[in-house]
C-alpha cells in the first residue's frame, strides 16, 4: 500500500502532503526503534559491569588448595557472588542428556513425586523383581562420597503409593542410616508422607517397629527396628531428621548442619561403612545434594587439605539431575568450606569444626517419645 502511495506521488497522478506525512510516519518510526535498540545495548552493558567478567581460568577453577581458599572465597563473593553464580551457570546442564527411560515409562510416572526430577537409567537404584516387571522402580539414585562410587542413595521423600518400596529399598540395600532433611508437610504443601509408624506397621513383607524418638531443637532421631517376616531377619535402623532447613532455601548458619553431619558420619562409620546412607528431602535433590556435598567436602579438606565444591556437584549431577538445586545453596556449600577452614586454624571464635564431642542424645531416657 505505501509503495503504491508513493509511487502515485512522484507519478504526479496524486497531489497533496500524503507524501511527506507518510516519510514522517516511517522516519519517527526508525527513530524510535534505533532508541530502543540503545535502550536494550545500555542495559545489557549495565548488568555486565554488575558482574564482572572474570577469567576462565579463574571461574572454571575446580580445586583449591586450603591455603589459598579465603582469597577465592572472597573474590568469588565479590558482587553479590557473581564469581559463584557464573560457576553454577557452567553446572546446571552437566549430566542433563542422559537418560532416563524408565522413569518416563508410563507405569512409573505415578510413584515421581515431580516431572522434572527424575533418575536416570544408569544410576538408579534397581529393586527386585515382585511379579510386575515394573517393580524395580523406585525415584532414587546412587550418589559418590568420598569413600566410594555409591556411598549415598539421594532419594525423593515417600509418596503414600511409595511407603513399601521405600522401606523394600532399606532391606534390600542393607541401609542403617536415613538422612531426612524436610519436614514432612512445609508451607501448606505435603513434602513427604509420614513413611514411619508410631508403634508397629507392614510394609509389605517388611515389619517396622519405631522404638525410640528424641526430639532437639535442630533435629529429631528416631530408632527403627525392622524385620524379614519371609525370613525372620531383624536389623536396627537410625533416621537423622534435620527439622531446621526451609524448602529451597539453607540453615541459617553453617554450624548446626555442619555439627548435624558429624552426628550422621559417626553413625554411618560404625554402621554403614559396606552399605550406601539414604538421604532424602522432597524431591532428593537440593537440600540433598548440600548434605551429601557438605559431608564429601569435609572429609575432602581433613584428608586433602583441598576444597573442589565445582567438581563434587559436577560428579553428583552426573548421577542424578538437580543436586545442590539452587544458587543460594552452591553458595552455602562454599561458606560452610569457609568457616570450616577458618575454624581449624583458630581465626573463629566458635570452634565449631574441632568441637567433636557428641551431645547426649542416645541414653537420655527422659527425652524419649514413643
Amino acid at each position: 500500500m505505501l509503495y503504491h502511495i508513493l509511487i502515485s506521488d512522484f507519478s504526479g497522478n496524486n497531489t497533496g502532503p500524503n507524501i511527506w506525512l507518510i516519510v514522517g510516519i516511517v522516519v519517527a518510526v526508525i527513530c524510535f526503534l534505533f532508541i530502543i535498540s540503545l535502550i536494550l545495548i545500555y542495559s545489557r552493558s549495565q548488568k555486565k559491569k554488575q558482574c564482572p567478567d572474570f577469567p576462565l581460568h579463574i571461574i572454571s577453577k575446580i580445586a583449591s588448595r586450603i591455603e589459598d581458599y579465603e582469597d577465592y572465597f572472597i573474590r568469588n563473593h565479590a558482587d553479590s557472588n557473581c564469581g559463584f553464580a557464573k560457576e553454577y551457570e557452567e553446572l546446571k546442564s552437566v549430566g542433563t542428556a542422559q537418560s532416563k527411560k524408565d522413569a518416563l515409562a508410563f507405569e512409573n510416572k505415578m510413584k515421581n513425586r515431580y516431572t522434572n526430577v527424575l533418575p536416570y537409567d544408569a544410576s538408579r537404584v534397581k529393586l527386585s523383581m515382585c511379579g510386575n516387571p515394573f517393580d524395580d522402580y523406585i525415584n532414587a539414585s546412587y550418589i559418590p562420597g568420598y569413600k566410594s562410587r555409591e556411598e549415598f542413595i539421594a532419594a525423593q521423600g515417600p509418596l503414600s503409593i511409595t511407603i513399601n518400596e521405600f522401606w523394600r529399598m532399606i532391606w534390600e540395600k542393607n541401609v542403617y542410616t536415613i538422612v531426612m532433611l524436610t519436614k514432612c508437610n512445609e508451607q501448606g504443601e505435603v513434602k513427604c508422607e509420614k513413611y514411619w509408624p508410631s508403634g508397629t506397621n507392614h510394609y509389605h513383607y517388611i515389619s517396622v517397629t519405631t522404638t525410640s524418638e528424641t526430639a532437639l531443637e535442630s533435629w529429631t532421631i528416631r530408632d527403627f527396628g525392622i524385620k524379614n517376616e519371609k525370613t525372620e531377619e531383624t536389623r536396627n535402623v537410625r533416621q537423622f531428621h534435620f527439622t531446621a532447613w526451609p524448602d529451597n532455601g539453607v540453615p541459617q548458619t553453617t554450624e548446626v548442619l555442619i555439627y548435624f553431619r558429624q552426628l550422621v558420619r559417626k553413625h554411618m562409620d560404625q554402621y554403614s561403612r559396606h552399605s550406601p546412607t539414604v538421604v532424602h528431602c522432597s524431591s532428593g535433590v537440593g537440600r540433598t545434594g548440600a548434605f551429601i556435598a557438605i559431608d564429601h567436602l569435609i572429609i575432602q579438606i581433613e584428608r586433602d587439605s583441598m576444597v573442589d565444591i565445582y567438581g563434587i556437584v559436577t560428579d553428583m549431577h552426573m548421577h542424578r539431575p538437580l543436586m545442590v538445586q539452587t544458587e543460594e545453596q552452591y553458595v552455602y556449600l562454599h561458606q560452610c568450606a569457609y568457616d570450616i577452614i577458618r575454624s581449624r586454624t583458630g581465626t573463629k571464635e566458635d570452634l565449631i569444626y574441632q568441637n567433636t564431642a557428641a551431645p547426649p542424645i542416645y541414653e537420655n531416657a527422659n527425652n524419649l517419645k514413643q
